[in-house]
């Protein structure tokens, strides 16, 4: 079972109870760079979390830190922790939790779960609270008025999904090689992409037994162009740079699919 963990344990550990999971994964925000207050307090809920579960006798636990209020970094995690997962036991039954932690992490989780329809995402409701109806008014009640928990907020940031199912694995892998180059903007050219792509292992092309005109360079080129770029640019990747023939540049799509799917 994959869940997330801010200050709901019960969320947490009971579903991991009711479904007899034998191995918990539990994602929680990185405290470590906070205050001794603040990271002491997390501490306490995670250590909580994990001796209940462990009390099961049944569920082993690993804690995973990341960012819980970034859907990407979510999703991502998932990703990896599911791969790791199957790579355990590939008959595995994988269980996610989208009632525990953050909204991004629901959001992460859903995207999952949408990609992958082996994952089973399930949610709980709560049927009781700690707090009472006066607690609750001295924390929302600011100067008179009802304004809830919430101090302030960040700008809006836009959640963009990546269709229902997972990107292909060659064309992330190129993807990569293209953003690659962004850093000082020393654009590669078709023959160093294919290296590239060798390289990584994801280069499918197969040479022609029936010999013509066209060089086995030129072919590759071709085949490039036809089954890595075009793709990219169809799925909105990638853009033909206006100043410069056949180079590319990554959209703010392109950036999203590599920092949830690339492998570096």
């Amino acid at each position: 079972m994959i869940s997330c963990l801010t200050t709901e344990v019960v969320k947490v550990v009971e579903p991991i109870k009711f479904y007899e999971a034998s191995r918990a994964y539990i994602i929680v925000h990185d405290a470590s760079g906070e205050g001794s207050d603040n990271a002491s307090f997390y501490t306490s809920l995670i250590e909580e979390a994990r001796n209940q579960i462990e009390s099961l006798q049944r569920a082993t636990v690993k804690i995973e830190t990341a960012d819980i209020l970034d859907y990407r970094e979510v999703l991502k995690t998932i990703i990896r922790i599911i791969a790791t997962e199957r790579a355990i036991d590939e008959m595995s039954t994988i269980y996610l939790n989208i009632s525990s932690g953050t909204t991004e992490f629901a959001t992460g989780a859903m995207l999952a779960a949408v990609q992958d329809e082996e994952i089973i995402a399930f949610s709980v409701k709560t049927k009781g609270t700690n707090l009472n109806l006066e607690q609750v008014v001295k924390v929302c009640i600011v100067d008179g008025r009802a304004i809830g928990t919430t101090k302030a907020v960040s700008d809006p940031i836009k959640v963009l999904t990546f269709g229902s199912d997972a990107p292909n694995d060659r064309l992330v892998a190129c993807l990569e090689i293209l953003k690659s180059q962004g850093v000082d903007k020393n654009y590669l050219n078709f023959n160093e992409i294919i290296d590239a792509l060798k390289a990584k292992g994801v280069w499918d092309y197969v040479p022609e037994i029936k010999k013509t005109r066209t060089d086995d360079s030129q072919k590759e080129r071709m085949f490039l162009r036809r089954n890595y770029i075009t793709p990219m640019l169809d799925k909105g990747w990638v853009v033909e740079n206006h100043k410069k023939r056949n180079k590319f540049d990554l959209t703010s799509k392109g950036e999203a699919i590599v920092s949830v799917y690339g492998k570096e």
